[in-house]
């Protein structure tokens, strides 16, 4: 009898104890096993009757640990409107951006808060700068006259700047004659003071029209306050020579670009992860060395997170993705949207055949699986970038 009555206390004892011991020590396999990463990527899809409705979505792939686990279209919005004269939303017209992780920034100044799902502006202007929470834009119209306008993040407010001396950053402003041929460019100072500062620019980029943006492609990328490089194109539009402009002080070329095949991609300027500057041309991608003074072809472009890709196509397999040093894949894909973050990277990809190119969506590599996924869009508009979550 006693033992049956010892026993049943330790029984009782060792039940008691089992369910209330802490969690991770009955299953000690969970300890260490780091939270699963959850990104997302941005799309921009034009809707399957956008010829008739004009309407395009902006869709979020939501990924974890590797795996693409659902879509969800955050909103939905015409790319032309009644009222409005000429683009209302686009987003495959210049450069998108991303910024706190939340507001979308189109390349014609539109901006989308994908947490509320609400458009907050759909003026058109060109991107200034980010300023805290504050986002600035710039107008120059023959219509609207020339002024500066700010998108209040916290208030939601979007205003013209009435103050006619406010300038964000401490620069003139620069302008492109484009009445005179060749072009020319002229500075703007606040105090009123108009310089001609370059007499013979070139003639721009004559590439084929998108929407209705009519003017030629004139990059200009700022080093500084003080300086800026720009590409002057020749009247045939087979070379640019790149220059180096000190305002008032020097003007010196850096390299030229020769044998340039037309193309319906925007050339422009941009400043790497790595801190190296890239010309992107019909051409392929150029590194501008400033300190050398060259002007060299890059094989293979950094885009950001350890990711690299092929600069100029192969007719056999397109361009080679690379990871560090380990290749990712061959794809035929663009260059120019190419969109990373930490972990992953996304790509436009196409079917080509011979002189002609068929989009076939997306598609997605990633450092836990290693392997690709790709997302079947039929009707692509433009690659906007990760939001981490």
């Amino acid at each position: 009898m006693r033992f049956f009555k010892f026993s049943l206390l330790a029984f009782t004892f060792i039940f008691f104890v089992a369910f209330h011991m802490p969690l991770k020590k009955i299953v000690p396999v969970k300890e260490g096993l780091p939270a699963s990463r959850q990104v997302s990527l941005l799309v921009a899809e034009y809707d399957d009757n956008a010829a008739a409705n004009n309407l395009q979505h902006l869709v979020n792939y939501h990924f974890v640990d590797g795996a693409m686990v659902s879509k969800e279209t955050v909103v939905s919005l015409p790319t032309k409107k009644a009222g409005v004269t000429g683009n209302y939303v686009r987003f495959d017209l210049g450069k998108n951006r991303i910024y706190h992780n939340r507001y979308v920034v189109t390349g014609i100044g539109n901006v989308i808060d994908i947490k509320t799902k609400k458009l907050l502006v759909y003026e058109r202007g060109d991107f200034v700068k980010f300023s805290g929470d504050s986002i600035i834009f710039h107008t120059n119209d023959i219509f609207k006259g020339k002024y500066y306008s700010v998108l209040d993040l916290k208030t939601e407010k979007f205003g013209k700047v009435e103050n006619a001396n406010y300038n964000p950053l401490p620069r003139p402003d620069i302008e492109v004659d484009e009445t005179t041929k060749p072009f020319s460019i002229s500075a703007y100072y606040v105090t009123g003071k108009q310089d001609i500062i370059i007499k013979d620019a070139g003639y721009g980029e004559a590439q084929p029209l998108l929407g209705d943006d009519v003017k030629r492609k004139f990059p200009i990328f700022w080093l500084d306050n003080n300086s800026f490089l720009y590409s002057n194109f020749s009247k045939n539009q087979q070379s640019a020579s790149i220059y180096k402009v000190e305002i008032n002080q020097a003007i010196e070329k850096v390299g030229e670009i020769t044998e340039i095949p037309a193309t319906a991609q925007s050339t422009f300027f941009e400043m790497l992860p790595d801190g190296s500057i890239v010309y992107f041309s019909g051409k392929g991608a150029f590194q501008v060395d400033l300190k050398k003074k060259v002007v060299s072809k890059l094989l293979y472009q950094p885009i950001g997170n350890s990711f690299f890709i092929e600069s100029d196509e192969n007719p056999k397999y397109g361009r080679t993705i690379m990871y560090e040093i380990d290749v990712a894949g061959k794809k035929w894909c663009r260059l120019d949207n190419a969109k990373t973050v930490s972990g992953y990277a996304a790509f436009q990809n196409e079917i080509v055949m011979g002189e002609d190119r068929y989009p076939q969506g997306v598609v997605v590599w990633n450092t836990t699986t290693k392997k690709w996924t790709t997302l079947d869009i039929a009707n692509l508009s433009d690659i906007v970038g990760w939001v981490e979550e």
